[in-house]
């Protein structure tokens, strides 16, 4: 229930004129992994014990995450088992960006935030008591 009222609080976003934006990261993916290792002396053997990517955090970048420019939020508000991280998006030229962050990889899945957004939130569990500690992303 204590869930219900933070995700419930965390899309209400008292900002005029933008239609909340609800993104909704893929909790695991699957990661095909190779190397480009040159020494054929080596043999290259998949790790079946290791789990699937799982979904860590979300970022919000100042331009596509290829490019770098990971923003700092600009408040966190932690709660007895959540915790919600604010970023206001100032107006730009190039879009901002989010990203879905995973364990066990360095693969990022990102989308643009839509050019109105004026800000985005992120709730998660403090107490791991999802698999991923990610409760909602919203932008609005």
């Amino acid at each position: 229930m204590r869930y219900l009222c933070l995700l419930a609080a965390s899309l209400y976003l008292p900002i005029a004129g933008a239609a909340a934006v609800i993104f909704d990261c893929p909790r695991v993916i699957d990661i095909e992994q190779t190397s480009r290792t040159v020494d054929q002396t080596w043999q290259l053997v998949a790790d079946s014990d290791l789990p699937p990517a799982s979904l860590a955090t979300i970022a919000v970048y100042t331009q596509h995450p290829s490019d770098g420019g990971n923003l700092v939020p600009d408040h966190i508000e932690k709660f007895d088992q959540s915790q919600v991280t604010t970023w206001r998006l100032p107006p730009d030229s190039a879009p901002y960006w989010m990203a879905c962050v995973y364990t066990q990889s360095r693969i990022l899945l990102a989308k643009p935030i839509p050019a109105d957004a004026m800000q985005c939130r992120l709730t998660e569990s403090l107490h791991a008591q999802q698999a991923s500690g990610v409760i909602a992303f919203v932008c609005e």
